[in-house]
């Protein structure tokens, strides 16, 4: 599966050569080019305006605003992702890429496979942040939506239903999708998690780890018994003495 035919990229070099070769690339990888530029000012203003899937964008670029500043500029008024091209190497080409935070920077010369693969890490990293970010905003609506509600309620001691106002019981989830305007969505806290699934909460080995733990305590040598053993199986085996010859014949 082709995952990026549905792409849309902004390119944005200076150089008209490199810009065409690029151009070409892309196209060749499935990604459609929105629109080519060779200045970080119309790089702004076509971020904004077109909302492409994400930035391709050279870091020296002559002008004004620089690929670096062009960049800071469109992770802070758009949130599209950048990925940064570069010739150089050096620190202070670093530490300018560093400041304005791209979604990946790319070493010239490179090849198409290392560029499908940062366009496509890029991407898919913007859209899991995206995501994240939506889910704690909604998150904090239902908290706010939880602070309005006033009152006492009454929970049943035993499954925790809360009882309406008819007399009916409803689950904890249904009443505040029903009363509050939110919905439950699940998972497993780290206890829990470690209960049912790990050995968080529980030691893996219980006869193992008290023998473990005195022989910390007294630092006594550390012998573990099987308890499946009896006594006997318990004790060293012992080498038993080979009959002597007898010194005489008959």
């Amino acid at each position: 599966m082709n995952t990026s035919a549905s792409r849309r990229l902004l390119v944005v070099e200076d150089e008209p050569l490199v810009a065409n070769s690029l151009m070409l690339v892309l196209r060749r990888l499935g990604y459609t080019v929105a629109a080519l530029v060779d200045s970080g000012e119309e790089a702004v203003k076509l971020t904004f305006s077109l909302v492409p899937d994400l930035v391709l964008m050279d870091i020296s670029l002559r002008g004004k605003m620089d690929g670096s500043e062009a960049a800071r500029q469109i992770r802070l008024t758009t949130g599209r992702p950048v990925v940064l091209l570069s010739g150089h190497s050096d620190p202070m080409t670093l530490k300018k890429a560093r400041e304005c935070e791209p979604y990946g920077f790319i070493l010239k010369p490179f090849g198409e496979r290392e560029l499908l693969v940062q366009i496509d890490l890029a991407i898919h990293r913007h859209q899991v942040e995206t995501q994240r970010e939506l889910a704690r905003r909604e998150l904090e609506v239902a908290q706010e939506n939880l602070k309005s509600m006033r009152g006492l309620l009454p929970v049943c001691a035993g499954c925790k239903k809360i009882q309406e106002a008819n007399g009916k019981w409803l689950g904890l989830e249904d009443y505040f999708k029903q009363y509050g305007n939110i919905e439950c969505t699940h998972g497993f806290c780290p206890d829990c998690e470690g209960r049912l699934y790990g050995t968080h909460s529980r030691p893996p080995f219980p006869y193992v780890l008290p023998i473990l733990q005195l022989a910390e305590q007294e630092q006594l040598p550390l012998t573990v018994d099987n308890p499946s053993m009896d006594d006997d199986a318990k004790k060293p085996a012992t080498k038993k003495p080979r009959a002597k010859e007898n010194e005489k014949e008959g």
